[in-house]
């Protein structure tokens, strides 16, 4: 249906918008998904039993609930398999040239979920075992609460959870790769200028690194 289709079960609003304007200004490749995360979840591990969800967000998805596992192999192959390819590429082309990478990513969370803990404008999802990814969150956060940014640290959620960010953290470990998710409210996107307001608020510090 498609209410479903745009609710959080079906995609992060405004979550590209974000990024397209970040990466307009930096000169940067931004990757991102063309289809709703029911069909496949692109931030997700091929190998995550929600990769291909049967139930997101509560919503439930019948199409997925009798895939073969030759249907299910032929759609990771299809769509999930080369946008990590792409991502992993410019990372480690990244860390090739430059010595380091900051690994951006862009996603969005539904305040109604949770109206009691979900009051804030953004969250910043990083490790904090890891030093360079932490150090580089801190500054991130405190860019945007320097221009009037409401922010969390690991919330709605942690920043240790299933995500490209955090498998390349693995595959990567001992090189200076720092992958950072940030969750803006849908409060915020569903605003007029919302979007463009935490782009504004970010681009300082990328600007920096």
């Amino acid at each position: 249906m498609p209410e479903v289709l745009r609710s959080q079960a079906g995609w992060d609003h405004g979550a590209f918008e974000i990024a397209e304007q970040l990466g307009e200004a930096l000169g940067l490749p931004v990757h991102a998904g063309a289809f709703t995360r029911m069909f496949v979840d692109l931030n997700r591990p091929a190998d995550h039993a929600d990769v291909i969800p049967r139930n997101s967000y509560g919503a439930v998805v019948p199409g997925n609930a009798h895939l073969s596992p030759g249907d299910r192999a032929a759609r990771l192959a299809l769509f999930h398999q080369p946008y990590w390819e792409a991502v992993r590429r410019d990372v480690t082309a990244r860390l090739r040239d430059r010595g380091a990478c900051l690994h951006f990513s862009s996603h969005s969370f539904d305040p109604s979920l949770d109206p009691a803990q979900r009051t804030y404008e953004c969250g910043v999802l990083y490790d904090p075992g890891h030093p360079f990814e932490a150090e580089l969150a801190e500054r991130l956060m405190f860019q945007l609460r320097s221009k009037g940014i409401d922010v969390r640290a690991n919330q709605p959620y942690t920043g240790l959870g299933p995500a490209i960010c955090t498998s390349l953290r693995t595959e990567l470990a001992g090189q200076r790769y720092a992958g950072i998710e940030l969750e803006t409210s849908h409060a915020v996107t569903y605003t007029r200028g919302g979007c463009a307001r935490i782009a504004a608020a970010v681009l300082p510090f990328l600007e920096q690194l």
